[in-house]
């Protein structure tokens, strides 16, 4: 504002001076050209000091200088004289003064008021002997100093309550920032409160894990040397065959447990290959009938088509097929039926159900099945890991897994996973990292004692 104000008047002033000087024929004596040229020069100064950032000193330049000119001229030619410019050079000045307080603003109005009565005693001296002019130039007098306090008094009244809204601004930001600091003290009492329960509830996992995992691997160990104490008992080749077989499965189920507790806390990467979904389970068949006591039938639909090649690991799949056959056999005490079926899904997709004919699972268990450490067992019995497992890694490889199921009619675990191209070769010709059952085993069905 203040720098509009210097140009304006800095444009003004020798415009104003060169249409005096035409209008009177150039007979402006060199007094007045020398206080124009005076003035102007101290406009432009002050702007150019306005512009170089130094705000109150090119105000208080513009405010002063200006008066002393204007005593000047007030002083010299009267008020009369002044003409249209009067108000132009007072009220730029207040403007000014604006800028430096309410103190200034005043003095500036007061000195203003002093100069219009000296300007108007001078217009008066040569009428003192004509009353009816002499009042007239009182009354020019007194209206411009009534109309300059008028001015200062609205410019004063505003200046009064930009600082009260100030002060009303600066009084809330400063209990808005309380408001903060109370707020991020919070925070950082419910960060610590939150840590602190998070460590809670991990030391309670560690607790319940410890707990079950050691009955889990006992139980393991326990098949292990019973299979192993058969075969040894007995002379039969079969039967020794048998006995190591459900052995060896006991002990890969131990394993696969500690290789699944670890890529669940650990998250550890996994090893995903390309290769035939319906080979793998196919070849998974024994020691998913294993699983299962003799009252429960097993059935394997495979897609006898074109291969169904996955991007996965494959020994996740297999444990992940073997953690829901037992959720299977544990649902069906009494017996029942298990299908594990293999097909395409879309276009991209390949979909593997498993199915059962057990107990089923109410709204509550079918919406909590997924979540880690939840189990409808016994404590000592699970720990409520192995859907949880499933899951994430189902989802980690850009599967999906759901659950469909409804109490007394069984559960339905759909698995979809993103289908490969092809098989390579590798793959098809049976190469993996473990061993595989032989086609011989296929119909060889454990008894009941012997199961895993």
């Amino acid at each position: 504002m203040l720098q509009w104000v210097l140009v304006i008047c800095g444009l003004y002033q020798p415009v104003a001076t060169a249409v005096a000087w035409w209008r009177f024929d150039g007979l402006l004596d060199a007094a007045s050209l020398a206080l124009a040229a005076a003035h102007t020069a101290l406009l432009w100064g002050c702007f150019i000091a306005a512009r170089r950032d130094a705000l109150r000193p090119a105000a208080r330049a513009f405010v002063f200088g200006s008066l002393f000119v204007l005593s000047i001229a007030y002083s010299r030619w009267g008020l009369a004289l002044q003409g249209p410019q009067h108000w132009l050079q007072l009220l730029p000045v207040l403007a000014g003064a604006v800028l430096l307080g309410r103190r200034t603003l005043w003095i500036a109005v007061v000195w203003m008021a002093v100069l219009v009565a000296i300007g108007a005693w001078k217009d008066a001296q040569p009428f003192l002997f004509a009353p009816g002019h002499a009042i007239g130039v009182a009354m020019a007098g007194l209206s411009a100093a009534l109309g300059l306090a008028l001015v200062a008094f609205v410019i004063d009244q505003a200046l009064i309550a930009l600082h009260q809204s100030l002060d009303l601004a600066r009084q809330r930001g400063a209990e808005l920032a309380r408001a903060r600091d109370r707020l991020l003290l919070e925070i950082e009492q419910r960060e610590r409160q939150q840590t602190q329960l998070l460590h809670a509830q991990k030391m309670e996992a560690v607790g319940r894990l410890a707990s079950t995992i050691a009955h889990d691997f006992n139980h393991l160990l326990a098949l292990v040397m019973g299979h192993a104490g058969r075969g040894l008992a007995s002379d039969d080749p079969a039967e020794m065959k048998a006995a190591l077989r459900s052995a060896e499965s006991a002990a890969r189920r131990a394993g696969e447990a500690s290789h699944r507790l670890v890529d669940f806390s650990r998250h550890e990467d996994s090893a995903p290959e390309a290769f035939d979904a319906v080979e793998a389970i196919a070849d998974l068949e024994p020691v998913l009938r294993q699983t299962f006591l003799p009252g429960v039938d097993v059935t394997l639909d495979l897609d006898p088509g074109a291969p169904l090649a996955i991007h996965f690991d494959r020994a996740h799949l297999e444990l992940i097929l073997l953690g829901l056959a037992a959720n299977a056999q544990q649902a069906m005490p009494d017996g029942g039926q298990f299908t594990l079926s293999v097909a395409a899904y879309a276009l991209d997709r390949v979909e593997i159900i498993a199915r059962d004919t057990g107990r089923g699972m109410d709204a509550t268990t079918r919406a909590r099945c997924f979540e880690p450490f939840f189990t409808t067992r016994p404590a000592a019995q699970a720990t409520g890991l192995g859907l949880a497992v499933a899951a994430h890694l189902v989802r980690e490889a850009g599967g999906d897994i759901t659950v469909e199921s409804a109490p007394g009619q069984g559960s339905a675990f759909r698995i979809v996973l993103p289908r490969q191209e092809q098989v390579p070769d590798t793959a098809r010709t049976g190469s993996s990292r473990r061993p595989r059952v032989s086609s011989q085993a296929l119909r060889q069905r454990p008894a009941a004692g012997e199961q895993g």
